[in-house]
């Protein structure tokens, strides 16, 4: 079961928000060094100093797409929903399934939230409802309010 935030991730986060981009390089330099996914998925998040935004979106998908395959569940639920959209790359269906299907066997709230949808409307998956339900009950139980909404207003449940 995965265990979000890490303290890695909220430091970034405090970092960030104080502007203090010397601390980020501080933070993260060593975790991609040692090629961590986290911090690697981390590092994705902001453009680097003089970097189009052409550079930003290949060193980007690069970065969230090694961090997925290490198997941090947030890259593998942003690479799914990458998929899902064909944001940045090409729409496919199946890729996004099993990107999700990869977050949410780590009990990643969001992860499981999307895979219970593409299980419910069999996208890029076959169907299987009770599945389906299980996973968005679970993301809802975790605090994923997408999930929470989406019982409400499907099921009557919160």
């Amino acid at each position: 079961m995965v265990s979000l935030p890490t303290e890695v991730t909220v430091e970034y986060d405090r970092l960030l928000m104080a502007d203090d981009w010397d601390g980020v390089n501080l933070l993260l330099a060593p975790l991609v060094r040692s090629r961590d996914a986290e911090g690697l998925y981390l590092w994705s998040m902001s453009s680097l100093p003089e970097e189009d935004e052409e550079a930003y979106n290949a060193r980007h998908l690069s970065l969230v797409g090694e961090a997925a395959e290490l198997g941090y569940a947030p890259a593998q639920f942003t690479r799914g929903m990458y998929y899902l959209f064909g944001d940045l790359g090409p729409l496919d269906l199946e890729l996004a399934a099993k990107c999700f299907a990869a977050g949410s066997s780590q009990g990643y709230p969001p992860a499981q939230y999307e895979y219970g949808l593409a299980l419910l409307h069999g996208v890029g998956v076959a169907k299987d409802g009770v599945e389906a339900m299980r996973l968005i009950h679970a993301a809802a139980d975790a605090g994923n309010e997408t999930a929470k909404e989406f019982l409400q207003i499907n099921h009557g449940n919160s």
